[in-house]
């Protein structure tokens, strides 16, 4: 399995491939003049550049290099996917370019700019066989220690999460006709589960048997060497999934289906990276019940997470204290209604609350793939759900707040603050039957301002709270976890004086790490003896991750979002979950894979999409639609001559390409150059039409940027094109991080529905992606004679269509 870095530098076995010094533009060789010697080619395993050791380099004098600069000629053996180059121990390099086949694959500095420092990074994200790696520095003196190509094989990594082991053999996976569980409870869920999973996925169901047969024989069983929560499959003429828990069981099956679904016979060794592996959901709707459980069946569990945390709030019915509920939800309905600013958290249960029984069947579904559930019961701070219902608890009085008519935190000294809390905490841990509750404690920002508590020590008070509650929980044999924000002395608002006031077995959270990115954070906590989880992980952001994994018990991903499928797709969380579960389980993770990761995370998305939002039926026939256009492939906001042209597949479905393509802009856009609405021709009965676009600039997240028109005999239907939902920019990568700290809790947009159907690099070696979305006719029975692209007048960005084809089921 090649997946990691190519050229081996240390970090593994290189492939068979080497590297030439060479001026630019020809063969001619440019050995080094100031440090160090190679000539010839120098393969991967005996060059200086690529032996691992940083103390020892090469160089070149300015005088010799000039303004001209040299070539690092790059051989790989075969083609691969290459994510990116790095360069470590440089010194005097202002310019890196990176060529594929002679074109353009990536840039970094300026021909006259200033040294880029020790370590270069030039993302690639292209598929060759060899590269060229150009290196300027304007006439300064070059040091180069180490040069390390980081990409995959072709078709790798073939399994995600990815497995700590896999080994490929020849032939075709057996057809698994049987699968044997014997008398195991355990086992025989697991059977279960893959007999149902390959029923959805490929339309048969097999035989769940209790002795062992011949071929096409699936044996499931415990095997108590294998470690906690690992795995091990043999894919051959008699095949074996084992493992020594229920979680261990259940990851291995859903690892089977995606081995048949890739076709691969193999061998699986595997298990996690970290303990725990979660994720934050808010309490969901009462509408948003099923999608739930789809999102532990279709993406959490086959993701290999192995911990939900859920945010209660008053999303849950409340018996003892029902006022709770009644505040909660007048309160959102005002605020929907305008009459009151919105509730903070108010997307949780909808604005409303679910039944306990409600509530319990989620916990026990969930409990039942083998995921612990952990309840938050957010108390002293982002408490309005409780202020709401006892003003006469309120640490800070909104009349005096210019931020928020809510009160934020309760008053810690307040005798009913904590009975109130208790008697919460009694109704969860009933429904919940949790190991732990997560009591929250974050961004405690009013404390020591009402009249009991002026004057008084802010972190004595923020202990009290603490330890009071955490002695309720000890008392019923539960732990505790809270945030840990306010023991991280750079929070303004933090009093960290207090982790020496309160119990070292309390887990934290510890959130706050995007706010000092230069510092792992962590080590603080963990010098004081507690045990640390990642909090608020988000693998758009998170720096040094490898290093920083060892240290904590685990991760877990937050939303701050509805618990439904659009606004988690639309914030890119569904695309975060999937990206950072491979981060958490997989321990060869290097942020150096990020494109190779990217890559099979869009191959994978289709398959979780049809799980979250309800199987679709095969396609049995795609008829490309011919679009006559209004615009050259280069226009003014777009350059796209790089796009393949006439009959192309992308990612399985075909489009007629032409020459030109179709660009529409909204009315009151300043200089417009492209009509407002275009009509396509069309004439068929379809289930549904796939859309091959993009839009010329970036704009809001959500903004409506125009809407496609089915036109039928006797009437239409409208698709809003939407911006981060199902179109992006056009040289905008898929899933490229946004990495400033403000997109923090959403680091990516245009995720979900959308898939990247082709990616490219123009000839300034930009990065190119068109993304196709699917409409589903809701009347396949009538014929759709045309469709109708509307440009809204809101925005000044065009959308452009480059093709449309039609699907039968």
């Amino acid at each position: 399995m090649a997946v990691g870095c190519l050229t081996g530098n240390g970090k593994g076995r290189p492939v068979e491939g080497s590297y030439r010094l060479l001026r630019r533009g020809t063969d001619k060789e440019l050995p080094p003049d100031l440090e160090g010697e190679e000539r010839g080619r120098i393969s991967f395993g005996e060059g200086i550049l690529t032996d691992g050791d940083t103390s020892t380099s090469l160089g070149w004098k300015g005088t010799t290099l000039g303004e001209v600069g040299l070539d690092l000629a790059i051989e790989l053996g075969g083609k691969y996917f290459l994510d990116r180059v790095v360069l470590k121990g440089a010194s005097g390099i202002g310019l890196v370019e990176v060529y594929a086949g002679g074109l353009p694959a990536g840039r970094v500095g300026d021909e006259e700019g200033p040294d880029l420092g020790e370590r270069i990074d030039v993302d690639l994200g292209v598929e060759a066989d060899e590269i060229v790696v150009h290196v300027r520095s304007f006439n300064r003196d070059v040091k180069l220690g180490e040069v390390e190509v980081w990409g995959a094989s072709p078709r790798e990594p073939l399994l995600f999460p990815v497995p700590r082991k896999v080994e490929v053999e020849e032939g075709p996976p057996p057809e698994v006709c049987e699968v044997v569980a014997g008398d195991d409870e355990e086992a025989r869920f697991a059977a279960e589960l893959l007999a149902r999973r390959l029923e959805e996925e490929f339309g048969r169901r097999p035989k769940i048997v209790g002795k062992a047969g011949g071929e096409g024989c699936l044996v499931v069983s415990k095997d108590q060497a294998i470690p906690k929560e690992g795995y091990r499959i043999e894919l051959g003429g008699r095949s074996l999934l084992a493992a020594s828990d229920k979680r261990g069981l259940v990851y291995g099956a859903e690892t089977l289906v995606q081995l048949l679904r890739s076709g691969v016979r193999c061998r699986v060794e595997d298990g996690p990276g970290m303990e725990l592996r979660g994720v934050h959901l808010y309490m969901p709707a009462r509408k948003d019940l099923d999608f739930f459980k789809r999102l532990v069946r279709y993406l959490i569990v086959p993701m290999k997470f192995n911990t939900i945390f859920i945010q209660v709030t008053a999303g849950m019915e409340f018996e003892r204290r029902p006022e709770i509920n009644r505040a909660w939800e007048e309160a959102n309905r005002r605020a929907a209604e305008g009459k009151a600013p919105p509730v903070p958290h108010g997307e949780l249960g909808g604005g409303s609350y679910i039944t306990k029984e409600e509530v319990r069947e989620i916990v026990e579904y969930a409990k039942g793939y083998g995921l612990e559930v952990i309840p938050e019961v957010q108390s002293l701070s982002h408490v309005t759900y409780l202020t709401l219902a006892y003003p006469e608890i309120a640490e800070d009085r909104p009349e005096e707040s210019v931020v928020s008519p809510y009160s934020h935190c309760y008053c810690p000294l307040h005798p009913e603050s904590r009975r109130i809390v208790f008697d919460m905490v009694d109704e969860v841990v009933e429904v919940f039957e949790p190991r732990y509750v997560h009591m929250g404690h974050d961004e405690v920002y009013h404390l020591g301002i009402c009249p009991r508590c002026r004057g008084k020590s802010r972190a004595e008070l923020y202990a009290k709270d603490v330890n009071e509650i955490y002695s309720y929980l000890k008392g019923k044999g539960l732990g505790m976890m809270i945030w840990a924000d306010m023991l991280q002395a750079f929070r303004p608002y933090s009093c960290p004086e207090a982790s020496d006031l309160i119990p070292k077995d309390i887990i934290l959270l510890d959130f706050v790490w995007y706010f000092n990115m230069d510092e792992d954070i962590e080590d603080v906590l963990l010098e004081k003896g507690f045990k640390v989880i990642m909090g608020n992980f988000y693998s758009s952001h998170y720096p040094r991750f490898p290093s920083r994994r060892r240290k904590v018990v685990g991760a877990e991903v937050s939303t701050w979002c509805g618990c439904d499928e659009r606004s988690l797709g639309m914030k890119g969380k569904i695309y975060d979950f999937v990206y950072s579960a491979n981060m958490m389980w997989w321990e060869g993770y290097r942020d150096e894979l990020r494109w190779t990761m990217t890559r099979k995370v869009s191959e994978i998305m289709p398959h979780i999409r049809s799980g979250l939002g309800g199987r679709e039926d095969e396609v049995k026939e795609w008829l490309p639609i011919k679009l006559e256009g209004n615009s050259p492939m280069r226009g003014k906001e777009f350059d796209l001559s790089c796009v393949p042209r006439g009959r192309v597949e992308m990612r399985g479905v075909p489009f007629e390409i032409g020459d030109k393509l179709v660009a529409v802009e909204g009315g009151r856009k300043r200089w417009r150059v492209y009509p407002q609405r275009e009509e396509v021709e069309v004439g068929l009965e379809l289930d549904g039409i796939v859309f091959l676009h993009a839009c010329s600039r970036n704009c809001f997240r959500g903004e409506v940027l125009g809407l496609y028109r089915m036109n039928y005999e006797d009437g239409s239907e409208e698709e809003e094109i939407v911006y981060g939902w199902n179109i992006l920019e056009w040289d905008r990568r898929y899933a490229r991080p946004m990495s400033h700290v403000l997109h923090r809790h959403s680091g990516y947009i245009g995720t979900y529905p959308a898939d990247p159907m082709w990616q490219g690099k123009d000839m300034e070696g930009r990065d190119v992606t068109l993304y196709g979305y699917t409409w589903r006719n809701p009347h396949p029975e009538r014929k759709v004679v045309s469709v109708t692209l509307e440009a809204s007048d809101s925005t000044d960005s065009a959308v452009i269509l480059l093709a449309l084809t039609g699907r039968r089921s």
